[in-house]
Formats: structure tokens, sequence, C-alpha cells
């Protein structure tokens, strides 16, 4: 499904999302008990009707298989048989498809409420965590080189991208720990170990890509809710971890940086997925993995190997930092 708008405004679009980021601007007038439920193989859907009702959407539009939903300042754009959708030209990964029964278009209810409701609704999360420091844990170290890329390794790349977040985080106020602040090691273990010995803090991994040739695009990650399956594939997990605790402020976490970096940067929008990756799964508190790229493509690892493009990335996730701090506290 490719997004609604051109190219020319699409960063218009990107940057309505921090309307809804800040401040409440759809407010729902139904009850939990008014949803239209459907329930097919034993999972249970919500009626496009149904949602378009409860947060009171201006404009509700169907153009053959896709649904627009609109606002003076959210658009949110559905495909029927999609695994994906588009809030203010932000791609993100559903659990399970979009699908129509007897006329009627239906979203899963663990995406309404572990995606949908979490995005468009942030200072609605129960008992968010309040935080005034960021874990910053940059991947792989020493003999752990992680990506191999045309101008260096992905490990010293992401120190450098970490070090500079540090620096724009403290500008704007917010207390920094780092999992590592040279090249060192530590396992996946370790590292959440450290991160849940923190008290009043998220977490955010940093890491660049790896693929063939061809392969680019920023994406970021969130832990996959229990009972889905990870965005990139692999069998649905009924296990519940520790980090789905956190589910409502980890997807909106991930949209508030995605989001910004998208906003600021010019490349291929690879979305914002679930995993199972160690270290979201143990993490006690708001937690996500950001991937800034891919180092093994020609032109993007030639960005990456440039401080303009890693400060570029530093100063956009610190301020969607401070974005997300603003939007789960506002009640």
């Amino acid at each position: 499904m490719a997004p609604l708008t051109t190219h020319h405004s699409r960063r218009n679009w990107i940057r309505l999302v921090w309307v809804v980021l800040v401040s409440a601007c759809l407010v729902s007038r139904a009850s939990a008990s008014e949803w239209e439920v459907v329930k097919y193989q034993d999972r249970e859907y919500v009626t496009a009707d149904s949602v378009n009702e409860f947060y009171r959407f201006e404009r509700f539009l169907t153009e053959g298989k896709d649904l627009i939903f609109k606002t003076q300042t959210v658009l949110m754009r559905w495909k029927v048989g999609a695994q994906e959708i588009y809030i203010n030209n932000v791609k993100f990964n559903l659990s399970f498809p979009i699908l129509e029964q007897k006329g009627k278009v239906l979203i899963s209810g663990l995406d309404l409420t572990k995606l949908i409701d979490p995005v468009l609704r942030p200072n609605y999360i129960r008992r968010p965590q309040k935080f005034n420091t960021v874990i910053i844990d940059p991947g792989h170290g020493a003999h752990d080189p992680g990506a191999k890329g045309i101008y260096g390794y992905e490990k010293d790349y992401v120190l450098d991208t970490s070090l500079r977040l540090k620096k724009e985080l403290e500008k704007r106020g917010l207390k920094v720990v780092m999992t590592r602040m040279t090249d060192t090691f530590l396992t996946l273990s370790q590292r959440v170990a450290f991160a849940n010995k923190v008290d009043n803090a998220i977490f955010i991994s940093i890491h660049y890509n790896s693929g063939n040739s061809s392969a680019s695009g920023i994406e970021t990650y969130s832990l996959a809710p229990q009972g889905t399956s990870s965005t990139n594939g692999g069998r649905a997990s009924g296990s519940y971890f520790t980090g789905n605790g956190r589910d409502a402020e980890n997807i909106a976490l991930a949209t508030a940086v995605h989001a910004m970096v998208m906003h600021r940067v010019d490349a291929v929008d690879r979305g914002i997925k679930r995993a199972r990756y160690n270290v979201l799964c143990g993490i006690d508190k708001p937690a996500i993995l950001f991937e800034g790229g891919f180092v093994t493509n020609s032109s993007e690892g030639k960005k990456i190997n440039t401080p303009a493009y890693r400060d570029t990335l530093a100063q956009s996730i610190a301020d969607a930092i401070v974005k997300f701090q603003k939007a789960v506290t506002t009640h």
C-alpha cells in the first residue's frame, strides 16, 4: 500500500504527527462496550465504522479497497488485505491484516489497542513511566563488529551516533547513561541487567542495518505484543515478556522517534516494526531498537559515514524523546 500523499507533501503530513503526540486532538465519545466487535477465526476484530465513531474523525472515505480517516491534523489510511497502515504518512506494520467480512472492514482488536490507540492518544496511556533519564545502548562492540559496511563497521558508527545523542539529550536537560562508552562488549543479558537497574528511564538501542546491496532505509522496532508474530516472520508467540508490560509506551516511543527521523532525513521508510529482540524482551521500561540505515548500501553507507548524517540522527532522536516525554505525561 503506497502512502496517500505525494513526496512533495510527505513531510507536511509527517510534521503533523507531532500534534497527535503532544495533545489529545482525537477525543473518543464511545465507551469500550460500544465497540462493534466481530469474531473471525477465534480472533476479535473491530469495524472501521466503529473506529471512525470512537475517535470522532471529521471525514471517513472509502476509495475502492482504501479507507481514509481524516481530521485537520490526522490522516490515517488502511487498505483491505494489507498488513500495514499509514498514520500521517508514517508506515506502521500491523500484527494482522485488515479484513473485509460481510461488507464490513475489520481491524484486529489487538492492533487497535496495542498500536492505533497509543499512537493517536499517547496521553491516555495508563500509568506511563515518568522519566528524566535515557539509557542509550550502542549495539555490538569490541570483537563483535556488527554489520560490515562499505566504509566502516556498525559498532563504530553506533558508538559515535550514541555519543552525539548523549550530548543532544543533555542539552535538553535529560540525564543519560550508556551501556558502553568505548569499544567494549556486553552480552545482551548484560545490557538488559544494566538497563533494569536504572530508575526513571527509557531505553533506546542504536543500530545500523545490513542486507543486499539494494536494501536501504530506516526502521524502528518495538517489542511484539503477546500472541503475535514478529514483523519479519516467524510463528506467533503466546509468551509474555517483561517488556510487554510497556507495550503502549513502546509503540508511542517508536512512533515519536521514527516520525521525527523520517521528517528530517531523506530515506526509505521501512516502517515501525515489531520483534522479539532480547534487549526488548527483558527491559522493564519503555524500550525501542532503532536502525539508522544500511551500511551495506553504497549511497546510504556513504551518508552514514559522514558526521553530519549521524548528527542529524542524534538531534532528531533527542527532539523526539522530548516530544514523547511531554505526550505521555500530559493528563
